[in-house]
């Protein structure tokens, strides 16, 4: 009996700490996705940017719209690491997590595009490389990358909304090409090492959905 009350006295302890720790803003990295080798044939192309369009709000009506917990929406030193919003067992919206400084959403999402090209068969080239110039360009627009967490009885689910948008003259007969995805795990509680977690899945889920993307259009 008194082992029962000991576990549920560091469960009140931890989760006390976890809310301590929910209400501050927490600079976590994330491993960015490790560059996969080109194919040794396969049409040429170049990324030539990745542009951060996400849309942050102060106070926004979801939990899937970007936030933070300041009123820095509209500095992009701040919203261009931010990737996720932590959240109380109400729901209620606390501090945000973001990445260290010198790091952006935008270059951990351009290394998963460029996964994504190399797993459909493209060589994707770098400045220096024989052919960079020659290369079909493609610049991405960053339309969506957020985690955060939806509240439960017993657990609680993260979930991550991505979506790229493609552009390029090469492909889809020069329409865009738009790729999104949304990744979820259900798990007790959410330490930062989870949103941490979280992010490096839903990149390697969206590298998977824009080679798949990319091969349909082959056909």
């Amino acid at each position: 009996m008194q082992t029962k009350y000991l576990k549920i006295a560091a469960i009140i302890s931890l989760a006390m700490l976890t809310g301590a720790c929910a209400a501050s803003r927490s600079v976590v990295e994330i491993q960015e996705p490790t560059s996969i080798e080109n194919p040794a044939v396969g049409p040429a192309v170049k990324i030539t940017s990745v542009e951060d369009k996400r849309k942050f709000e102060i106070d926004p009506s979801t939990p899937d719209i970007p936030s933070l917990a300041n009123d820095e929406i509209d500095d992009t030193s701040f919203t261009s690491r931010a990737y996720a919003r932590k959240r109380n067992t109400y729901g209620m919206a606390l501090g945000d997590v973001m990445l260290p400084e010198g790091k952006t959403v935008s270059d951990a999402v351009n290394k998963a595009i460029s996964n994504g090209f190399k797993q459909a068969g493209y060589r994707v080239l770098e400045p220096g490389d024989a052919e960079y110039n020659s290369a079909a360009e493609i610049d991405a627009d960053l339309i969506k990358f957020w985690s955060w967490f939806e509240p439960g009885f017993w657990q609680v689910t993260v979930h991550n909304k991505s979506e790229v948008v493609l552009n390029s003259a090469e492909l889809n007969k020069g329409d865009p090409v738009v790729v999104n995805d949304h990744y979820q795990e259900k798990m007790q509680m959410v330490l930062d090492s989870d949103w941490q977690r979280s992010a490096v899945n839903a990149l390697r889920e969206l590298t998977s959905k824009i080679t798949e993307k990319l091969e349909a259009l082959k056909q």
